[in-house]
């Protein structure tokens, strides 16, 4: 049986792509804080075993994924959004929270988990990103600037597999109401009002970015490693233009 780790995975999208994966017959490991709400999923069938745990923790990280044993997948879903406000009227340490969840807590999960899939040649690798890692959002700084170097993280990761078997992606779930956004930071929402609002299409259910886990979980969209990709992204597109290096991934403006 395939085996998948999935980190924050009693809630929202990852308790979504926990259960889809489960569905599809993986073994699938869930970690979080809240031993509670990951023995609920595990209870209803949405993960074969739960490790509670902070994604910071390099020694509660290490320990998942041994538990785990051999991983197929892994799932960096974990991510805060706690702080809102201009930078300058942000508390130092919870803005960089953020960005130690949403950065740390993706570095240590692939630092844990890719060794065994290097030495097996198999593999792949999911971070959550956001579109806030490409556009600008004020009131939010923390969080974007994690999810920018999430992106970056798994393009360079991406390049340093190459030829060992194993893949790379950072995927973006869209507007998706979750627990995370319902409970964005007042700052933000603040400067922000239309992220209240649903989106002109409504609002991307979890099971649209558990899908796309699922196609690279089957190793449909191998060509695209170390790729963005959107829940909107026409793969069809993405992988006829897949050996264009220009295309999918992460660029900052310049002159």
């Amino acid at each position: 049986m395939r085996t998948a780790l999935v980190t924050g995975g009693g809630r929202g999208l990852g308790r979504a792509i926990a259960a889809a994966l489960s569905r599809d017959g993986w073994r699938v490991v869930i970690t979080g804080r809240d031993a509670g709400v990951l023995d609920e999923a595990v209870a209803a069938g949405d993960a074969h075993l739960a490790l509670a745990g902070d994604a910071t923790d390099r020694d509660a990280v290490t320990d998942a994924v041994a538990q785990a044993g051999a991983l197929d997948l892994l799932v960096a879903n974990a991510g805060r959004f706690g702080t809102g406000g201009p930078l300058w009227e942000s508390d130092p340490d919870d803005w960089w929270r953020d960005v130690e969840v949403n950065l740390r807590g993706v570095q240590l999960a692939l630092w844990a988990a890719l060794p065994g899939m290097v030495a097996r040649g198999s593999g792949r690798v999911i971070a959550l990103g956001s579109g806030f890692g490409n556009v600008s959002a004020a009131h939010g700084s923390g969080y974007g600037v994690s999810k920018a170097a999430v992106h970056r993280l798994v393009e360079s990761v991406a390049v340093e597999l190459a030829g060992t078997g194993v893949t790379a992606f950072s995927v973006s779930p869209g507007r998706a109401r979750t627990d995370m956004t319902l409970a964005f930071p007042a700052g933000f929402t603040d400067a922000n009002p239309a992220f209240l609002e649903p989106p002109a299409g409504g609002w991307a259910p979890p099971q649209a970015v558990a899908g796309l886990v699922q196609q690279i979980a089957a190793g449909e969209l191998d060509a695209l490693t170390g790729r963005f990709l959107h829940i909107t992204t026409d793969l069809e597109a993405a992988l006829a233009a897949a050996g264009d290096p220009d295309k999918g991934t992460l660029r900052l403006a310049g002159w």
